[in-house]
């Protein structure tokens, strides 16, 4: 984890404004030339470079003369040593003899060209030396701890610890500022400022990038900041007029400082990006409107130094790993070998030596505590945590430190970690068997004196006992050894199996406990930005930081049977898949669509940005579903709100997307608006999940509703995990037994509710929607009276629902939608309907349907019902009509090109089609 940055104290100096200049361009009395200077830990930094013109012009030419000296010592080298080899065959006529060796006792211009050459190869020995000190100048300074500050610009001035942070800065970045200041002077700025910097850092190659992966596009970028440019005002006359402004040098020294806080050699384009954000809102305001604030930016920095990086922990650790013996012994070869714990065991300091693990990114903090576990005197550690957390990642990281050996504790160095596999301990051997195979091994241990064990999933040890009952279980003796100190032992657990078997035994006293969490925030990202590189070469295609970003946040928001970052290395994985598959080697940059779409693949839940076609369905949500829904237009509205909230991502994301309470009489279209909904906007009728919950009437009906601790699955909870984007409805909801009601009362207001089996079942991406027939006669007197429906539905919620429902139950619901009883127009509407999909079942077998207006008045007069509403016509339908079109059908009087009409009596006509 970063420690937190220490805050630097910057003072300007009154005079000369941080100019370093009075107005005659004389260095300033008063600052000596320093104009702004910061503290950090007691030591004066400040900016001492001055850039022109004519400076960088000559910076220019000595980089060029720099060059051509390089060339020319170069081929001096080569030809000097080409010399040498001409001299040889010349004088030995082809055949090299000892005397010809003797080379420098001769006297030949060849030989002197080849004396020449080897001083042109000291001198470019010599330069390459220089240029990697100069690389390195940030460890050249040497900050001294000290409380004495000065307070004024007199002391300030005679200040001896000081340090110009400019010698950090090499040649590419003061390429940036030089750039900077070039393009303030060719419009004409006075102060060469935080734009100008920034404008000339986005040439810079890695910053390029940078945004690239950020999903910026240049062109954009550089046009608003050259937008912000021409405002300022062109009041340059001359150039030595010009100065870099107090908050220009102030980035220059925070780009130091935080470089040197990085170990960096040097001062980098990427180090100066921040700190310019940090010091121009106005470019904030750009990113903003960009869609990048400055966590993105930061993180996508961090992107880069991880790779960085990785890139020279590999070339560090592969340089001290051939110090680490590729052997079973220890440097100083008093180990004892350990044949029948290899048996048994796989090496992972043997492992890490050969670069077979990966790196532990953000775990700095668990790592410290278990080195500070062991210190303390214990000899073993318990990591426990959700499966996929990254428990065994952390112990693969203390592998690889101990490999290294420069940041773990003495008693750790020169030991080998050894991972016993436990499934091959016990397979194929009775407890006594295993027992002893245990003891030997520990045995060996005892001997070895450099072995640290590791045991994956430690409770499957748990319960593995030889003889009677007075036997130690293998996990009873494991545990004594840890208790006397006499092995070091790190073990991994899963928080569900540590509650249920370690908690409270010998065992789990045995270990000093260390929670491995899921990682969160910003340590999920680096995590995840770790392993992309992998998967970028693998499958030839490049992730923007957004697609990393919605992994991490899709993942957590929408897949809950596993744990970060696992859930969201498996989403990047599928997602580079994917892509390449459909690119076909193509290059292509994955964003937070190309994962939403993979997403959307594993849950069904749509998370990909709307498209033009969905945005007009949602928006005409209303005409959609009036479509297969006639009336009831309270009840169409509120529940497409509802749904468009959802969709823009406007809702809290901690409760159901919608949770509604229909009351009316029956067949007035409460389900059939349920299942309308689930037609029109989850597109498939399997995202239906119905309950009848008259069936749920008993107390254990919990235990069928949720499932029970001996794996019985419960039927709602199995159903919403598998899918866990759908519709729930519950038929005649306050039919269900009190405790059955209980539990919606968390599914409601917390969307999440716990199975039988202890997992936690996510119901934020559910619609709940509960019928129910209570009031039903009021409701049918009241809308016959012309009473309004509010009115209607306040007597409902005070006077009959709390007869059924505790009050903060039906508090609960998002909207209470009274469905009035249907009209014989209503009826007709219906009928319309019904008739509709009669039409479409005859058009398959090549079959018409026509009707007239008044069969169906007929059809809606003799259908309707004010108690059942429109049920009566359903079966009106399939009496009359359907059943009747099924006899004339079987008996061959309606074939192919024939067209059946219902007349105006609602009788069925046969129109014979044309003959062939």
């Amino acid at each position: 984890m970063e420690e937190e940055k220490q805050a630097i104290q910057f003072i300007s100096c009154p005079e000369c404004n941080g100019r370093g200049r009075n107005d005659k361009n004389f260095s300033c009395k008063n600052c000596g030339g320093l104009g702004l200077v910061a503290f950090l830990d007691g030591e004066l930094l400040y900016w001492g470079l001055n850039i022109s013109r004519t400076s960088i012009a000559l910076r220019k030419l000595k980089h060029r003369l720099d060059i051509l000296s390089d060339v020319l010592a170069f081929f001096i080298f080569f030809g000097g040593f080409g010399s040498l080899l001409f001299w040889l065959w010349k004088n030995s006529e082809g055949v090299i003899t000892p005397s010809s060796l003797f080379f420098w006792q001769e006297k030949s211009p060849l030989i002197l060209a080849f004396w020449i050459s080897c001083l042109a190869a000291m001198f470019l020995i010599y330069k390459m030396d220089k240029r990697n000190r100069d690389e390195a100048r940030i460890k050249q300074v040497k900050i001294i701890h000290s409380q004495n500050f000065p307070n004024n610009w007199e002391e300030l001035r005679r200040f001896k610890k000081r340090v110009d942070v400019s010698i950090a800065y090499k040649e590419k970045t003061l390429t940036i500022l030089e750039d900077a200041y070039l393009l303030a002077l060719k419009l004409k700025h006075k102060e060469v400022g935080t734009l100008h910097l920034f404008s000339a850092l986005l040439k810079s190659v890695k910053v390029a990038v940078l945004f690239t992966r950020l999903n910026v596009g240049g062109k954009d970028l550089v046009e608003k900041i050259n937008h912000q440019l021409a405002g300022i005002s062109k009041d340059l006359k001359k150039e030595s007029e010009m100065s870099f402004s107090n908050d220009l040098k102030e980035i220059l020294i925070s780009s130091f400082v935080e470089g040197y806080e990085l170990k960096q050699k040097s001062v980098n384009a990427l180090n100066i990006l921040l700190p310019c954000l940090e010091k121009n809102l106005m470019l904030k305001e750009i990113l903003l409107d960009l869609k990048v604030d400055d966590n993105k930016v930061k993180n996508t920095i961090a992107w880069f130094r991880i790779s960085e990086k990785q890139v020279n922990n590999y070339r560090t650790y592969r340089k001290l790993a051939r110090l680490k013996p590729s052997s079973t012994m220890d440097r100083a070869y008093t180990a004892v070998a350990t044949p029948f714990l290899n048996n048994f065991g796989y090496d992972l300091t043997l492992a890490a030596k050969w670069g077979r693990l990966d790196v532990c990114i953000a775990r700095d903090k668990e790592i410290k505590n278990i080195f500070e576990a062991l210190e303390s005197g214990k000899s073993g550690v318990l990591l426990t945590g959700p499966e996929g957390a990254g428990k065994r990642t952390v112990i693969e990281g203390i592998a690889r430190e101990m490999v290294i050996e420069e940041n773990i504790p003495n008693f750790l160095r020169d030991k080998r970690l050894i991972e016993l596999d436990v499934a091959r301990l016990v397979s194929g051997a009775s407890p006594t068997v295993a027992q002893e195979r245990m003891l030997t091994i520990i045995d060996e241990i005892h001997r070895a004196k450099n072995i640290v064990l590791f045991l994956e999933n430690i409770e499957n040890i748990m319960g593995i006992a030889a003889g009677g009952e007075e036997s130690l279980e293998l996990s009873e003796v494991l545990s004594g050894e840890l208790e006397r100190g006499s092995l070091f032992c790190f073990a991994t657990v899963s928080e569900t199996n540590y509650l249920k078997y370690i908690e409270g035994k010998a065992m789990g006293n045995a270990f000093v406990r260390i929670k491995i969490d899921e990682p969160v925030g910003d340590n999920a990202i680096m995590i995840l930005e770790s392993k992309v590189g992998y998967l970028e070469a693998k499958h030839n295609i490049f992730f923007s930081y957004s697609a990393v970003e919605a992994a991490r946040d899709l993942s957590a928001k929408f897949i809950h049977d596993k744990y970060l970052p696992t859930k969201a290395i498996e989403v990047l994985e599928k997602t580079a898949a994917r892509v390449a598959n459909e690119q076909k080697g193509k290059k292509y940059i994955c964003d937070k669509n190309d994962v939403a779409i993979t997403i959307n693949q594993i849950t069904d839940i749509p998370t990909q940005d709307l498209a033009e076609d969905e945005s007009a369905k949602l928006l005409n949500l209303e005409e959609e579903l009036h479509k297969y829904m006639i009336g009831q237009e309270e009840a169409v509205s509120m529940v497409s709100d509802a749904l468009r909230r959802s969709r823009a991502e406007l809702s809290s994301g901690k409760r159901p997307i919608a949770n509604f309470l229909f009351l009316g009489p029956t067949g007035v279209g409460k389900t059939e608006l349920a299942k309308t909904i689930t037609k029109v906007y989850f597109q498939r009728k399997d995202f239906m999940i119905r309950l009848d919950m008259s069936e749920y009437q008993q107390e254990d009906s919990v235990n069928k509703m949720i499932g029970d601790v001996d794996g019985t699955k419960g039927y709602l909870t199995e159903a919403v995990r598998q899918k866990p984007f759908s519709l729930i409805l519950l038929d005649e909801f306050e039919k269900a037994n009190p405790k059955i009601l209980n539990l919606f009362l968390q599914v409601m207001d917390d969307g999440r509710l716990t199975d039988g089996q202890g997992r936690t079942v996510d119901f934020t991406n559910s619609i709940i929607i509960a019928t129910s027939n209570a009031g039903s006669d009021y409701i049918q007197t009241e809308v016959k009276n012309g009473t309004p429906i509010e009115q209607i539905k306040e007597v409902l919620i005070n006077e009959h629902l709390n007869k059924v429902m505790r009050p903060e139950l039906v508090n609960r619901f998002d909207g209470i939608i009274v469905f009035t009883p249907l009209t014989q127009e209503d009826v007709a509407a219906i009928a319309r309907l019904m008739l509709g999909d009669t039409e479409k079942m005859l058009k398959a077998k090549g079959i018409g349907l026509e009707t007239t207006e008044a069969g169906i008045q007929v059809l809606a007069t003799g259908g309707y019902d004010p108690k059942f509403g429109a049920r009566p016509l359903r079966r009106l339908i399939q009496d009359k009509i359907e059943n009747e079109i099924a006899k004339k059908f079987l008996a061959g009087e309606l074939k192919r090109r024939d067209v059946v009409y219902i007349n105006d009596l609602a009788e069925i006509e046969v129109k014979k089609g044309q003959e062939l």
